[in-house]
């Protein structure tokens, strides 16, 4: 007797595709906005971190609300590996059932390349700031030092095209679960909302990348 979900599998689909298209997209956001910063030199990344990511209540924070949707994703996803797709998702990467097939599993390897770059990344950055404290300067030498290194930069340059992808399908799966994705009209709309955002991710950090690592921008010089 199969124990894959059944019942309970609607909820824990809705769930997934939750986190994936809200939660951990609004993260990323925020924490861009955070690092943005960076522009204006090291005093007011300093001061920007120091308002939102420094202290106790900061840490607590980042990983409620930051590392702990990454985790519920990934036990989600690893439950729902062996469950049956809800049929209204076979459509959601495209309208032809084959190539749906096709690009969602791009996007679901998209996804699960984006969650190893999140442990990357928070082994790198976060875990020092529960040995060393959340000092922002810390983080800023960090990253200056050497998120230019080629393992660094290779892995961010994967990471972040990963967590684009990971948008670019997430978007449409949430809206079809949350009833907006109907028609291939809505389905089309929602694939290109989650499109836009998701470039817009990759450019953003990709060019704050640039500037931690090299004091210029990757995509436009600055």
């Amino acid at each position: 007797m199969s124990d894959a979900p059944t019942s309970e599998s609607p909820a824990l689909w809705r769930a997934r595709e939750l986190l994936g298209a809200v939660a951990i997209p609004a993260w990323a956001g925020f924490h861009l906005w955070e690092q943005w910063s960076a522009f204006g030199g090291r005093a007011v990344f300093v001061d920007r971190m120091t308002s939102t990511s420094h202290g106790p209540l900061a840490l607590a924070a980042e990983l409620l609300l930051g590392i702990a949707p990454v985790v519920a994703w990934l036990a989600i996803e690893a439950r729902l590996l062996r469950a049956p797709e809800p049929a209204a998702l076979k459509v959601a990467m495209a309208d032809s059932p084959a190539l749906a097939l096709r690009l969602g599993w791009i996007a679901r390897v998209g996804s699960w390349v984006l969650f190893f770059f999140v442990l990357v990344h928070a082994v790198w950055i976060f875990a020092p700031k529960l040995i060393d404290g959340s000092e922002p300067l810390i983080a800023w030498l960090r990253l200056r030092d050497e998120l230019g290194t080629w393992p660094l930069a290779t892995v961010h340059a994967v990471g972040l095209t990963a967590l684009a992808v990971h948008v670019w399908g997430a978007v449409p799966r949430a809206a079809i679960l949350l009833g907006w994705g109907e028609t291939p009209q809505a389905r089309r709309a929602a694939r290109l909302s989650g499109g836009i955002v998701g470039v817009a991710l990759l450019i953003l950090y990709a060019q704050l990348a640039g500037w931690h690592a090299a004091g210029t921008g990757t995509i436009w010089p600055i």
